[in-house]
């Protein structure tokens, strides 16, 4: 298969491929003296191409790898980047750590590549580097900003690069879909929170862990505004003692996968009926 991924021009330091080859999004931005690579695809193969590009595209050599978070359509292409520092939020590394996550991950490395032609060389690594709430990285008079948010894992972060404008949002972001939010570890009030914070930032461009790029702050209003409505379907659904199934949750955004969204109305109510 003649495999291509192209790199989309999101600003002239940003860039970012969001066409759903390689699962989950990926992108980077360039400082001066080096790039920063954001999220490796689920493919080994799809993750050399990223790589391949972005050098030849800036002419710079890549010295981070940064996850926003553990799910594997954004960590099981790190081995293309095994020679790079690679660095996630310390509750990430937590997250991969567990026997549970561990156990569940090492077994899909074992039979993706029988599902999948694509998955061969796909890997399970720990990060070398975490932090706790924020990182700066710093080349001149550029930097990026690693803000640890949780909501959509325990884990997740953003990246934020303030010279132009860009969030990396992760996972936060399913663009104009309809979001996953059942994690095991997934913080619905955080969840929320976090977009509060990134509205807060002064940005305008932001690149979602699946869909295509959103420009402008109504843009998180809109989600912003989903995410609340969600929020009250399901304590209402709570209240009125009516089963999760039959919960009336927003439908303005396509459905990126049934079982997802079921997973998140599920996950959402055990969480307040718990609470």
């Amino acid at each position: 298969m003649d495999l291509k991924y192209d790199l989309e021009i999101v600003t002239p330091h940003t860039v970012a491929n969001t066409k759903g080859l390689g699962r989950g999004n990926a992108g980077a931005v360039s400082l001066r003296n080096f790039t920063i690579a954001i999220d490796s695809t689920i493919y080994a193969k799809t993750a050399h191409l990223f790589r391949q590009n972005l050098e030849k595209h800036f002419d710079l050599p890549i010295k981070y790898l940064i996850f926003t978070h553990y799910h594997a359509d954004h960590i099981f292409g790190i081995g293309a980047f095994s020679d790079v520092t690679t660095i996630s939020s310390e509750q990430m590394i937590e997250n991969m750590k567990s026997e549970g996550i561990k156990k569940q991950y090492d077994m899909r490395v074992k039979e993706f590549p029988k599902q999948d032609p694509l998955a061969e060389g796909v890997e399970f690594k720990l990060p070398n580097v975490g932090f706790n709430e924020r990182l700066i990285i710093r080349d001149e008079d550029l930097h990026v900003e690693l803000l640890h948010l949780g909501g959509h894992t325990s884990g997740t972060s953003i990246i934020y690069f303030p010279h132009e404008k860009v969030i990396f949002a992760g996972d936060l972001i399913f663009a104009n879909l309809f979001p996953y939010a059942g994690d095991s570890t997934c913080n619905p009030d955080q969840y929320i929170k976090a977009f509060e914070i990134m509205k807060s930032l002064d940005a305008d461009t932001y690149i979602p862990g699946h869909g295509r790029v959103l420009k402008g702050k109504n843009s998180l209003d809109i989600i912003l505004s989903f995410s609340e409505t969600f929020q009250k379907a399901v304590k209402d659904g709570i209240r009125d003692n009516i089963a999760p199934k039959n919960i009336e949750v927003p439908h303005e955004f396509a459905i990126f996968s049934e079982d997802m969204k079921t997973s998140s109305i599920n996950h959402w109510y055990h969480f307040y009926k718990k609470g």
